[in-house]
């Protein structure tokens, strides 16, 4: 059989079925009618429901390929890797589940693409298999969600209109929820349980991942300019505002260096900040400080997976958010970048600057639907223009393609302020 284009591992979970209906929306493009994908997990029985599902929508069925694979049976997971050009995996949590499907691409030569945004199984995933995946040809993306790709693709547009060079960026990150989820009230869900798991996971990481941290972005962390440190609490536009709590300022670092190594080019240094909407909300961070303490104990980790609604006070839960809570949230990146124009010296004090905007609506889950889609096309579809095999992150992998196209087509959108 023929090699499939796409395959989506963990089709059938609760972020999963988000990007199956991704994929069934858009292929359905002429632009893409060439594309023939799959969709992958443990139950056949769950599979065939969401292709009749899928197919219901006016999908053609003979695009889609159903694969039953347990990604914990090795050779199961060959089969699924080997069938296809690219993996999309929406499996987690990563730290448990991630070395065997990488170990499998690369033992097949399959691309991957995932949405972690555990930064020690990220950092882990270069450390282990960047050599490796160089070797094999094997392009590995990871950390292809919200809000990695806003803030790495939202830098890529930013630099493409600055028409000079780039020093530093600070990046606004604001979530806009429905009033109700604001204050707690009611049903203010707002994320799966899955990310709640691999967050407990995060936490007890902490310490090895920042030892691991510093030792992959140690001399990017020391050498950063001194207009870009501020307080934890800072006040902009009359709203206070602290380090974004995920991955991304890491992730966007980890691109910055493998363009510095592989192309040359000068550091751009970025730092994201969350808006805290309520100064109550600052009990959460506290609270989240607390738990960092006591996830090191086994036995209060196995009650925040057991417990998560009553730990995240309602706002994480096994059922997930309602539609109206997921369409009622949206998101915006502010990037402020500071350089030169072409004319100066790179020595002398930055003397222009520009903003851009990144927004859409239900970061969590379609947007992470659409930037992890759109990753998977842009893969198949510009590898040429890509690095040819490595753990590379999405700022320096898409870098030369049409991304920002693709996202702004399909509900991310990009603006000049």
């Amino acid at each position: 059989m023929d090699k499939i284009d796409i395959l989506v591992l963990g089709a059938t979970g609760y972020t999963g079925r988000f990007v199956t209906s991704f994929f069934a929306r858009v292929l359905k493009d002429p632009e893409y009618s060439d594309i023939k994908w799959g969709i992958c997990g443990r139950s056949k029985e769950k599979l065939e429901i969401l292709k009749s599902e899928i197919c219901g929508t006016g999908t053609d069925e003979s695009i889609i390929v159903i694969l039953e694979c347990d990604i914990t049976n090795k050779q199961d997971l060959k089969n699924a890797t080997q069938s296809t050009k690219i993996i999309v995996n929406c499996t987690g949590p990563f730290e448990i589940l991630g070395d065997s499907v990488l170990n499998s691409c690369i033992e097949t030569g399959t691309h991957y693409v995932d949405i972690s945004a555990e930064l020690h199984q990220m950092l882990s995933t270069y450390h282990k298999y960047n050599k490796l995946a160089e070797d094999a040809n094997v392009l590995i993306v990871p950390s292809c969600g919200f809000a990695s790709i806003p803030a790495e693709i939202g830098l890529m547009y930013l630099e493409k209109h600055f028409a000079g060079l780039l020093k530093t960026v600070e990046c606004y990150i604001r979530l806009d929820m429905p009033k109700k989820c604001q204050w707690g009230l009611g049903d203010h869900c707002l994320v799966h349980y899955g990310t709640w798991e691999s967050l407990v996971h995060v936490l007890h990481k902490m310490p090895k991942t920042l030892e691991l941290r510093k030792e992959t972005l140690g001399d990017i962390i020391e050498s950063e300019p001194p207009e870009l440190k501020r307080s934890f609490l800072h006040r902009k536009d009359g709203n206070f505002w602290f380090p974004y709590p995920g991955p991304d300022t890491d992730v966007t670092n980890m691109s910055q260096k493998y363009l510095h190594e592989k192309k040359q080019r000068k550091h751009v240094y970025v730092k994201n900040y969350c808006l805290l909407p309520k100064l109550f909300h600052f009990l959460v961070i506290m609270g989240m400080y607390l738990y960092y303490y006591l996830s090191r104990f086994k036995c209060f980790r196995n009650q925040l997976w057991k417990h998560p609604k009553f730990y995240s006070l309602g706002f994480f839960s096994h059922k997930g958010p309602s539609e109206k809570n997921r369409k009622g949230t949206h998101y915006s990146f502010t990037l402020t970048g500071k350089g030169w124009d072409h004319n100066t010296q790179s020595d002398a004090t930055p003397n222009k600057s520009l903003s851009v905007k990144v927004s859409g609506i239900d970061p969590g889950y379609e947007t992470t639907a659409l930037a992890l889609g759109v990753a998977a096309i842009t893969l198949l579809k510009e590898y040429p223009k890509m690095p040819k095999g490595g753990v590379v992150m999405p700022g320096a992998a898409f870098r030369e393609t049409n991304i920002i196209d693709r996202l702004n087509n399909n509900g991310m959108k990009f603006e000049i302020l």
